[in-house]
């Protein structure tokens, strides 16, 4: 759908902060966090109808004729500013590249030993009738998988690849809503938890008059047994005074509650703000009409935080019936944590914190092999996240040197009563730009904080192609993978210009199965010059963490007797500073076997003894880490 452009006076301000923006380079990470703020936002029930129960049917939409459509327009916080850097950007990049004499071809190299994953097996899905896409999904734990894009839905066997039940025409999934539907920015997720899926699409007429929130809840785990529909308003005018429609969703899941996260706004395409919608799913899970206290809208939050992205937890269970959600702005200097106290029916206050992070800007718009088009990067709002057991993960692209877009990736943990950040990890590729990240957790239980990213990439040497990143418990990354290789430039802009990319990608974990596996869904650009999608499952037998290349000293650690044939083994470290100092035993390969202890060390020598107790015989790894930076990996024997 195209919107007509206004035309804007740009002020004086506007003008002076985009010159210090575009000049700002990447800072280091402060340290300063800044103190938790109670009672940020108000709250309000919210429309919402249940319309019923239905099983749609399949329409084989691949059979249908293909047509492009523009989907919404996926606004930014301040457009103006945005494209006057955007195009700054792009000419510093196409500077880079015409000097570059970099030989790198690709692939990030390995600075670290660990195992990497692989991609097993993978398969086109759904046909192609739009830019972006908006990949998402979601698998359940019988191996029954729901892909959905901005045109249609499919349910498939995650084993063999085979589509089951036929495609579904999006406004067809939710026709039980409505009619002459036009929706668009699908998401899906499984709800381990409850065994259900939830599926979510929008109204993209673009205006406060028809602006809805659509929203199916599977009646079982079995995504063929049909879904409970409902619908909520999108337009929150007559809570704040201007008529408002929605964009860009996030979803998420508390013990007890569904959380949407969106943008709001004007009907002149201007930025009103950010709110969050929470609703009783127990209730939707079994078709109830909801009451006016099952499902409310949180706005005007404190910070104006544009994005929020809720933290769902990472692996089976819950972490009770709060909720909390991060944002960045798109000119992002630091992170707004917040948190959302209780159930829908009882949730009182809504506290928020924000933590410093390192200035990461908005990319210049991506160069694709073979053509002149362009590839929107859009701006550095969050994309995804997750939380598990006392860790934050994540992640966003922005401009990480020359123009070109990288992905960071964050870690953040609640010291006392403070968030605080744990560092970042930054993906990128020389000459490359690596955009709509996904993450989910890949550990092999919830003391396990390793993570797949999964990501979009393109290059003036590359068709748009999607890669995948391992990062372990260490924070440690794997060599790049490489999920699907592009086959063609992309062109849906009708001529010169800039194609839409993106708005996200999608990665899900399996959350039953018997050794860490996750599927990912994104797009690649085709010899058609349209998108292809394609969902790839990320799995290996082991999630090593390697000895090698690891030891920063050889008299900083060392664990001895070794083999340990004694009763007791001990561990002295020559500590360069003083700190948090966590040791963990994990097996031979990388899997956390117990958290031996956590405490604060002093600079210098310390001895620590520690009882093999019912070790069985085997080797091991003793991981050590100061203020959460590795220290050693050393290899020990328990031999009884």
């Amino acid at each position: 759908m195209q919107f007509d452009q206004r035309i804007k006076r740009i002020n004086m301000k506007k003008i002076i902060g985009f010159c210090l923006f575009v000049s700002c380079s990447l800072t280091t990470l402060a340290q300063n966090d800044h103190p938790k703020n109670a009672g940020v936002a108000n709250k309000s029930p919210i429309e919402s109808v249940y319309v019923g129960f239905s099983i749609p049917a399949s329409d084989d939409v691949e059979l249908l004729p293909e047509f492009t459509h523009i989907i919404s327009k996926n606004e930014s916080e301040n457009k103006e500013v945005l494209e006057m850097m955007k195009k700054a950007k792009l000419k510093q990049k196409q500077d880079f590249l015409q000097h570059d004499d970099s030989e790198e071809t690709g692939s990030a190299k390995k600075t670290r030993a660990t195992i990497d994953p692989i991609v097993s097996v993978g398969y086109n899905a759904l046909s192609s009738s739009g830019t972006p896409s908006d990949n998402s999904i979601a698998v359940n734990k019988t191996g029954q998988l729901v892909a959905v894009v901005n045109s249609s839905l499919r349910i498939y066997n995650a084993t063999t690849g085979a589509g089951i039940n036929g495609t579904v025409n999006l406004d067809n999934f939710f026709t039980t809503l409505g009619s002459n539907l036009n929706t668009c920015d699908p998401k899906v997720i499984f709800d381990q938890q409850s065994d259900r899926f939830i599926v979510f699409a929008q109204n993209c007429d673009g205006n406060s008059a028809s602006s809805q929130l659509f929203v199916a809840f599977s009646k079982t785990a079995d995504p063929t047994a049909g879904w409970y529909f409902y619908k909520f308003s999108g337009n929150i005018g007559s809570i704040i005074g201007v008529p408002t429609w929605f964009d860009y969703p996030k979803i998420g899941v508390s013990n007890h509650d569904l959380f949407i996260t969106g943008n709001l706004f004007d009907n002149n395409m201007d930025y009103v703000q950010s709110v969050v919608y929470q609703i009783d799913k127990t209730k939707c899970y079994t078709g109830t009409t909801l009451a006016s206290t099952d499902a409310v809208v949180w706005y005007d939050i404190g910070n104006s935080p544009f994005t929020l992205v809720p933290m769902s937890n990472g692996q089976a269970g819950g972490y009770g019936n709060t909720m909390l959600l991060v944002a960045n702005s798109a000119q992002a200097s630091e992170l707004g944590i917040y948190e959302i106290d209780n159930t829908v029916q009882l949730a009182t206050v809504m506290t928020n914190q924000t933590v410093n992070i390192s200035n990461n800007s908005s990319p210049a718009d991506a160069i694709q092999k073979g053509s002149n088009v362009t590839l929107s990067t859009g701006d550095s709002r969050g994309m995804d996240g997750f939380y598990l057991n006392g860790i934050i993960h994540f992640v966003f692209h922005s401009d990480v040197g020359n123009g070109f877009a990288g992905v960071n990736y964050y870690r953040l943990q609640k010291v006392g009563p403070n968030w605080t950040s744990l560092g970042n990890k930054v993906i990128k590729i020389t000459g490359k730009d690596c955009t709509y990240p996904s993450i989910t957790s890949m550990g092999w239980n919830s003391n396990d904080q390793s993570a797949i990213l999964a990501f979009n990439y393109v290059s003036s040497v590359d068709y748009p192609g999607v890669k995948a990143v391992f990062v372990n418990e260490n924070f440690i990354a794997s060599t790049l993978m490489e999920v699907k290789t592009g086959t063609g430039a992309v062109n849906l802009s009708g001529g010169s210009g800039t194609t839409r990319w993106g708005d996200y990608s999608s990665i899900s974990r399996v959350q039953n199965a018997t050794v860490p596996t996750a599927w990912c869904f994104s797009m690649y650009g085709n010899t058609s010059t349209t998108w292809t999608n394609y969902f790839a499952k990320i799995t290996s037998q082991a999630w090593g963490t390697g000895t090698e290349e690891l030891n920063t000293s050889a008299n900083e650690a060392t664990v001895f007797p070794n083999p340990v044939l004694e009763d007791y083994y001990r561990v002295k470290l020559d500590l360069p500073e003083s700190g948090m100092l966590q040791i963990k035993l994990l097996d031979i390969n990388g899997r956390l076997v117990k958290d031996i202890f956590s405490v604060h060390a002093v600079e210098g020598q310390n001895l620590f003894s520690f009882n093999k107790g019912a070790l069985a015989s085997g080797s091991y790894i003793v991981s050590m880490l100061l203020n959460h930076k590795l220290i050693k990996n050393e290899k020990i024997s328990i031999v009884h």
